[in-house]
């Protein structure tokens, strides 16, 4: 089991729109900046966390798979082969790193995880796709109840490959 856990999650979107019509005495720039990065101690406070899941998943097309956060069957194991029972996530990025399939997020029903609260549609990632999630507070989102993260894939042929990092509280 983990004994330490620090690290930097984020967003940098460095987009510059130039128009450069003919009738301007100069080119006209538009930029944008953001830079949205949390960083993270070991801990169970604001912006920490000690609980590290990260895998690849390879689901073949039109199958699914269900990662019960919550000492499920089979459980999770975290990079030292450790079982991993989580009682809140705080992160959690999903990349759909297939070019042929579309890979479908929660859905599933009443113990989907809480962090997309009365949906009960998937969220579609498409070809190499990716969805990203933070909540820094020192509770995270409970995992106890609502513990289900279902990764499905759509129709097609082969399989898709599903990077999952998740960031938590272990119990």
């Amino acid at each position: 089991m983990s004994t330490n856990l620090t690290g930097r999650t984020g967003v940098v979107i460095d987009l510059k729109n130039v128009n450069d019509l003919e009738t301007k005495l100069a080119d006209i720039l538009d930029e944008l900046g953001v830079d949205t990065s949390i960083k993270w101690s070991f801990g169970e406070g604001i912006k920490a966390c000690n609980v590290l899941y990260h895998e690849k998943h390879t689901i073949a097309a039109t199958e699914q798979k269900t990662l019960d956060i919550n000492a499920g069957s089979p459980s999770l194991k975290d990079a030292f082969g450790d079982t991993l029972t989580l009682k809140a996530i705080k992160f959690l990025y999903i990349k759909n790193t297939s070019a042929d399939l579309r890979v479908a997020i929660f859905g599933k029903g009443t113990l989907d995880l809480l962090i997309m609260d009365g949906m009960t549609d998937k969220l579609w990632l498409e070809k190499e796709g990716f969805f990203l999630w933070a909540c820094p507070t020192a509770a995270g989102v409970d995992t106890t109840v609502n513990k289900n993260l279902e990764l499905t894939v759509g129709a097609g042929t082969g399989s898709a490959i599903i990077d999952v990092v998740i960031l938590g509280l272990k119990v």
